[in-house]
This record gives C-alpha cells, structure tokens and sequence, in this order.
C-alpha cells in the first residue's frame, strides 16, 4: 500500500512547476479587456444597421402607398382623400407612425418614433398637361443621428426645394 501512494507522489512531483491548472488574474483582465474593446466598437453600428433595416421596411410601406395613390390617381383623376379609398392593405411598420394629413395631395409620411427622422412620399407633381415632373421619396432626417441614417438609405442629396432641409432622395 505504501509503494501506491509513493507512486502518485512522484507522478504529482515531476509536472514542471510552469505548467498550471488555470489562468492568472492578468490573462483574464487581458481577455476581458480586448472583449470590451471590440464590443464598443460592434455595437454602435450593429445600431445603425438595425436601424437602417427599420427605415428600409418604412421604405418600402411609403412606396407601395405612394404606388396606391398614383394608380388611384390614374383611374380617378385625383388622389385619394381617405386610405380606405385605396386598394391596398396598410402596413405596419415598427416604430413609425403613419401621417396622412396631406394624402389628398398626394403626400404621407412615416414619422419615426424617436422624432430623429421621417420618411416622405410626395405625389407625383404635373402640370397642366398631366405630365409627371417629380415623384419622390425623402428621407428627412431632424438630428445627427436622423442624418446617419438618411445618408445611408438616400441615393443623393435632395435638392433645396424639397419637402424638407437636408434631406435625401430615394429612388
């Protein structure tokens, strides 16, 4: 029984006093340190990136609206002066509210909850003629942030007589 325990003795005795179980407190420190780093930079544009997503889905409601208005406008000569007239379901969009005070001419809104930025889809402007001269969507953006967000979604600066100061078209 003896020569047992003398055995497990020398086996505990030859692991080299370098070679340890575990980390030391600076190793861990390091490791949390660089995690802190690389996940202030991530997040403010995994923001923005989730924020974009938000403005794309309004994009898209404030076309197939707008797409709405102009085909009523086709077949009745004027816009639509209530969403129920048209012939198209209503998205929900998160985050934003739908404004439709001017839709008899034309022109809705979808508002973003945060009041950084809103995203406009004007009617078609004709003249005399019936013959298309404009038809537009905006991102109108009322902070830095609403800024941030337009430049990624615009494909151009709007021009200065547009619905809104500094904001950017889309096509």
């Amino acid at each position: 029984m003896n020569k047992t325990y003398q055995k497990i003795c020398t086996v505990l005795t030859r692991i080299p006093p370098s070679v340890s179980n575990g980390f030391t407190l600076i190793e861990l420190l390091v490791v949390v340190l660089i995690i802190g780093i690389l996940a202030a930079i991530a997040l403010p544009q995994y923001a923005i990136s989730v924020e974009k997503s938000r403005a794309t889905h309004a994009i898209v409601a404030a076309r197939a609206l707008k797409d709405a208005q102009e085909v009523y406008y086709m077949t009745n000569g004027s816009y639509a002066s209530s969403l129920d007239n048209l012939d198209i379901q209503i998205p929900d969009v998160d985050g934003f509210n739908l404004e439709t005070g001017s839709i008899s001419s034309g022109r809705l809104a979808f508002l973003r909850d945060t009041g950084d930025y809103y995203i406009v889809a004007s009617g078609a402007y004709r003249k005399g003629s019936g013959t298309v001269l404009k038809n537009m969507l905006y991102c109108c953006p009322s902070t830095e942030k609403g800024r941030k967000i337009c430049r990624t979604v615009g494909s151009q600066q709007a021009p200065s007589n547009s619905h809104c100061s500094g904001a950017w078209q889309i096509f």
